[in-house]
């Protein structure tokens, strides 16, 4: 069985390979869909025999060249320092990010994703991975793991789709869900 720090070696390296998916192949794809895969291309059940393999990031990203993950397209992303959590979310959200030396503005990178065969929440949506939300961009739903967390003002969600579209005009966005 591999070593805690073995492991923590190899998450890297599956950090470094999801990394390079978006980058090279313009993809939004989670560890665990990396891990599936890699279990799927090797024929291995067990994530410890492939860690112990002790295979290099390039080994990691060939195994996985044929496979077709079925993954949300990046479109781009967008700064939005000035978005508003309102309320309680975003009260708690700035309490984590002092605790953990964290600039809050730093943290409002939003990828906007296309995945047309789970259209959830909307397609495209905004991703923003610092802090594990998904934002509905005709409604102003926030979503974590699929539960609605919290919901932007509308002028909120307004400004950002504006700026959405300042940023990529021949982006076609959803329509604003009535008030």
């Amino acid at each position: 069985m591999p070593s805690q720090k073995d492991m923590q070696r190899f998450n890297q390296r599956l950090a470094a390979v999801e990394e390079h998916l978006r980058d090279a192949k313009g993809i939004h794809v989670e560890y665990v869909e990396i891990l599936s895969a890699l279990m799927e291309a090797m024929g291995e059940k067990n994530p410890e025999v492939i860690c112990a393999m002790e295979l290099s990031e390039a080994e990691l990203i060939a195994r996985l060249e044929a496979h077709r993950f079925d993954a949300p397209r990046i479109l781009g992303s967008i700064e939005a320092p000035d978005l508003d959590l309102h309320g309680s979310l975003g009260r708690v959200y700035a309490a984590l990010n002092r605790a953990q030396g964290v600039d809050a503005a730093a943290l409002r990178t939003w990828e906007i994703l296309s995945h047309p065969s789970d259209p959830f929440p909307s397609d495209p949506c905004a991703h923003n991975e610092s802090e594990d939300l998904v934002l509905d961009l005709a409604t102003g739903a926030l979503y974590h793991d699929r539960q609605c967390v919290h919901r932007l003002f509308r002028k909120d969600l307004a400004g950002f789709r504006a700026r959405i579209a300042g940023k990529y005009p021949d982006l076609a966005l959803p329509d604003m869900a009535a008030a």
